[in-house]
This record gives structure tokens, C-alpha cells and sequence, in this order.
């Protein structure tokens, strides 16, 4: 077959979306798609109406934005000619697929899962129908046109990874589900009192039999938010796309050092803050030999010896900014962030602090808190998670570290914090083994970060919390995951995006160059599977997102390819 190596391209319009941003309003489209894709791997530029027509080339359309009527007749003639086309996050009419307006939260059925969508279009009954709205109506198609094709994504693919991965602004306690599993109307602002996702409707049940006694260690299973449905929608986009590609090449950079399967972490907050209860932690890890990320809490603090001890360990020194108090340096706001990170670097003499997990998961508002992070040089957030053993799981929707987006105030631009979601804490004393392996298995089909918190008096004093620590570390390790501090994703995640892929076609092979970064030692690529190293470099088949890859970790940042 003859082989043609292409990029994605993301069509916008940079000066529409502006003025609407001007005028107080989101526009997600152009930095949503951008962060999918960096999450994904997917090599992509970003062409804009202003630069005028797109170039003549094989690469796919990603369409985020309306394209204007001149615009789109090119665009409807490029794709006759062979092109591939996916158009998302605006009335698609223009591509001669009909659309009413969608409701502004509804249910999809996607193969086998139910995915909650916000906002977006349902489309007229045309081609192949890959999925539908909750009504029966289509959500998403494939058309041909011409020689090319057409995919149409109806809901509000940029609307809705935003939303379920950042929730609503926190201004009020949330609304608890009826059944008793989820009490978050407690009177503190936290981040799963912003959840999108539905109680009734998002979360698995494994005992139906409500209500539900929130109680520590749980006496049966709640229920929880068992599919990671941004990541699950993000998969959706990228395998339009790839389609789309049809034979061409496209090469994404596989998620993990090494071509890991998965990745893993655990953090450590020091509640209690008392000497016996971090030497028992060190021992628990020291015991399961792994890295975490440990977040000191203020006021208080241990003793000086064991802020040494840890840092000796390997461990990574983080903060747990305390806003759960009475008292003026215990509460929401900038100074008091500011002044706790001092604080905490000080106790570890000095050591570079860039990773934080905001006590009981605390939050206000929508943004603030990544403005924040982004002053004081926080690189990692680590607060979006459960505070309630009925929101256990993906209640933002991801298991993959990404960026969030900003408000229109900040031109929705990503912000230059991670955000790294937070699964579940002290396993055993807030859910049962069913609910942990529902979570840890959906983590690893989404190739994403299993994230598991522990305090250290838990550790102490129950046998099962050190026990269901050492199960599951052995479990990801069989797995294929590693286990990474905060700070050392956040460096690969930098460095995996930093990395530019290109590729070009000659006698009837590809040659692919990686270029950017400190280096490309550890990454891998991900490559269709008729494609194979010509010099026989070692590669594997591999399952990533749902599809076959040839999975090539590199030696170089050239690497040439002929057909299996």
C-alpha cells in the first residue's frame, strides 16, 4: 500500500472567538481541542480562518470552529477530493448534515457506555450512525462526500470536557445524592460540590439496596463514578480522527516512560501530623518501595528530623494548603497559600515545593485557585478527587494529568498548572475491594494515572489500610504500571509535550523525526500496525485508546518505518 505520513490539523477562528471572549462569554473550542490532543499524544497544529486557505495536504480537519461560508465550500471541496474532515463544537449545517439543538445536558450511548454531554446538536439520520443522544436521535456520524469523509461529532465535545473535568464555579454546597452515599453538604466549599456529572445518573452501583451508611471502614459497596468519561470521550475524538487519517501515518507519543501501559502514584497527607504517624507511613512505602508525593500540612508540623527523613527517602516534599480553620491563617485566599508554602519549604530546608493538595479538597469559585498555583511557581494541583466515599472514582471525568482551562476573563487560555486527578484515600476505610478494583481497572483500560492517597495514622494504626496498600501495589506493578512522584510526571508530562513529530514519505516508507525536548530518552511512539521499524528495531503490538498500535520506543530521534 502506498504510505503517507500526516499531522492533525485544528481549523479555528482565533478572532471570533475573541470578541465573543470580550464580551464575557467562554469560547472552549480552540484550547479544549488543543489540551485533548496534547493528553492523547496526537501530533497537531493550529490553523486559524486569518492565515487564510489550508494548505494542500492529506492531513485530517479538526473543525472547532464555524468556518464561514467561503471557507467551507473550500474545506467541502478539499474533503471531495480525499480529504478527512471531523467537524465539532458548532452547528455543523455547513457540511450538509442537518442539525436541531441538543439539550443542554443530556445523556450519549457510545458503544457499551453512557457518557454525559452538554450542550451540542443532534443530527439528521445520514451515513453511519456512531452514536445517539439519550432520545434515540443521532449524536455523532460518518458520511462520505466525494472520495473524502465527514465525521460529525453533535454534542459539545469542547463544552463538555471543560465542564466534567473542571465542574461548576463552587460557590454553595452541592447538592448530595438522596441515597446517603455522598454527603457533601457540610458546610465547607470542595471540589466535588462543583461535580458535573450526575449522582442518579453517572455512577456505577454495585448494591442497589438504598440508602446507603457512610461509615468508616463502608459496610458494603456505594456507589461511584466508575467510567473515566472525559478521557472515554477523548479516546471517541481520536479514533474519528484516525479514521479519518485513513492509511496515512500518524504517530502519537504513547503516555508513559518506556511504553508503560499506565502510570502510577500515591500522595501522603500529614493530618495528624505527629512523628509516630509519619514513621509509620516511611515504613508502609519504604515496605512497598515506592516514591510518593508527600504534603505537609500547617499549623503544626513534625518534628525536624522527620521533614529530613522523608526528603532522604526519595520522597517528594509537597503542600497541604489548610483553609478548614477559624483561625486568619487558615482560611481561602492567596497570603495565606502563600505563606503556608513558606512555611512548608522552610520545614524541608529549603527544598524546591511544587506540588499541592488542598486539605479536605477545599475550593471556591472557579479559576482563582490555578491563578494562585500559577504566582507561586505550584506546577501540580492535586485537590479535583472525592471528599465522600459515594464520589469515589472519576467525578471530573479523567484519570490523565492535564491543564485546565481558564475563564474568558484570562482569554480561556490552559492554565500553567496540572491538575492531576485524585481517585480515592486510605483504601480499605473508604471503600471496599469491589469499588477499588471497578476504579483501578477503568484507570488502566484508559492508560491514565491510578492515584491513591494515604494518611499516615491510618497507615498506623489499621493493618488493613497497609495491607490493601501493598495489594495494590503489587497489583499495577503486574500491570505494567510505574510508580512516579507528582513532580516527576509533571516532568515527563512537560517533556512528552514538548516533543514535536514529524514525518515524512519516500520509497515506499516513513521516516519519523522527533524534535524538541531535553531528549527522547524513555518515550515511545505509538504507530498504525502495518507499519514496522526498517532496521528492525524492537516494537511490540500493542492495545492504547481502544485500537492496535506498533509500539516503538526509541533510540534516536529518527526512526524509519516500512510496511509490516
Amino acid at each position: 500500500m502506498p504510505i503517507v505520513a500526516a499531522m492533525i490539523r485544528i481549523f479555528t477562528d482565533q478572532k471570533a472567538a475573541e470578541a465573543t471572549r470580550r464580551a464575557g462569554r467562554d469560547v472552549w473550542s480552540a484550547p479544549a481541542a488543543a489540551e485533548a490532543l496534547a493528553v492523547l499524544g496526537v501530533p497537531a497544529t493550529v490553523h486559524d480562518l486569518a492565515d487564510g486557505p489550508l494548505p494542500a495536504e492529506t492531513a485530517p480537519v479538526l473543525v472547532v470552529d464555524h468556518p464561514g461560508d467561503e471557507t467551507a465550500a473550500v474545506l467541502l471541496a478539499w474533503t471531495a477530493d480525499g480529504g478527512g474532515l471531523v467537524v465539532c463544537g458548532h452547528d455543523p449545517g455547513w457540511t450538509g448534515i442537518a442539525a436541531t439543538p441538543a439539550p443542554d445536558e443530556a445523556v450519549v450511548t457510545l458503544g457499551a457506555d453512557r457518557l454525559r454531554a452538554f450542550g451540542g446538536w443532534a443530527l439528521d439520520e445520514t451515513g453511519e450512525v456512531v452514536a445517539h443522544w439519550a432520545d434515540g436521535r443521532p449524536a455523532i456520524v460518518t458520511s462520505p462526500h466525494g472520495r473524502g469523509s465527514i465525521a460529525v461529532v453533535g454534542p459539545d465535545l469542547w463544552h463538555t470536557l471543560v465542564r466534567i473535568t473542571q465542574g461548576h464555579p463552587v460557590h454553595a454546597d452541592g447538592v448530595p445524592p438522596a441515597d446517603g452515599s455522598a454527603p457533601v453538604d457540610d458546610g465547607w466549599l470542595k471540589t466535588d460540590d462543583g461535580i458535573a456529572l450526575s449522582w442518579a445518573e453517572d455512577r456505577a452501583v454495585p448494591d442497589a439496596d438504598a440508602p446507603y451508611e457512610h461509615v468508616h471502614p463502608p459496610a458494603r459497596s456505594l456507589p461511584y463514578f466508575a467510567t473515566a468519561q472525559a478521557d472515554r470521550w477523548r479516546e471517541a475524538l481520536l479514533g474519528l480522527l484516525l479514521d479519518a487519517a485513513g492509511d496515512a501515518a500518524i504517530p502519537l507519543v504513547a503516555p508513559w516512560p518506556d511504553g508503560a501501559p499506565a502510570a502510577a502514584h500515591v500522595s501522603h497527607d500529614s493530618d495528624a501530623n505527629d512523628d509516630p504517624s509519619a514513621r509509620a507511613a516511611l515504613d508502609a512505602f519504604a515496605a512497598a518501595d515506592i516514591p510518593v508525593t508527600w504534603c505537609f500540612l500547617y499549623p503544626g508540623g513534625y518534628s525536624p528530623a522527620v521533614y529530613d527523613e522523608v526528603v532522604a527517602a526519595g520522597h517528594e516534599p509537597g503542600l497541604h494548603y489548610n483553609a478548614m480553620l477559624d483561625t486568619p491563617d487558615c482560611t481561602w485566599g492567596f497570603d495565606r497559600l502563600r505563606d503556608q508554602l513558606a512555611w512548608a519549604t522552610y520545614q524541608v530546608r529549603g527544598a524546591a515545593i511544587v506540588t499541592n493538595k488542598n486539605h479536605f479538597t477545599r475550593w471556591e469559585g472557579w479559576d482563582e485557585f490555578y491563578l494562585w498555583c500559577e504566582r507561586l511557581g505550584l506546577r501540580v494541583d492535586q485537590s479535583h478527587g472525592p471528599s465522600v466515599q459515594g464520589a469515589i472514582g472519576f467525578p471530573f471525568g479523567s484519570c490523565h494529568p492535564h491543564h485546565p482551562i481558564l475563564g474568558a476573563a484570562h482569554g480561556n487560555r490552559p492554565a500553567d498548572v496540572l491538575d492531576l486527578p485524585l481517585q480515592t484515600q486510605d483504601l480499605w476505610l473508604t471503600c471496599t475491594d469491589e469499588v477499588r478494583d471497578g476504579f483501578v481497572d477503568e484507570a488502566l483500560r484508559r492508560h491514565g494515572v491510578v492515584h491513591l492517597l494515604f494518611h499516615g495514622q491510618h497507615l498506623q494504626h489499621h493493618a488493613e489500610v497497609r495491607s490493601a496498600l501493598a495489594e495494590t501495589v503489587a497489583r499495577l506493578r503486574a500491570a505494567g504500571a510505574a510508580f512516579h512522584t507528582s513532580v516527576a510526571l509533571a516532568d515527563w508530562t512537560e517533556r512528552r509535550r514538548a516533543l514535536r513529530v514529524h514525518t515524512t514519505t519516500h520509497d515506499g516508507g516513513v521516516t519519523v523525526t522527533v524534535e524538541g525536548g531535553p531528549g527522547v530518552d524513555g518515550v515511545a511512539l505509538l504507530l498504525p500496525p502495518y507499519l514496522v521499524p526498517a532496521g528492525g528495531e524492537p516494537h511490540e503490538r500493542v492495545q492504547r485508546y481502544g485500537r492496535a498500535f506498533t509500539q516503538v520506543v526509541l533510540h534516536g530521534r529518527t526512526l524509519r518505518l516500512v510496511a509490516a
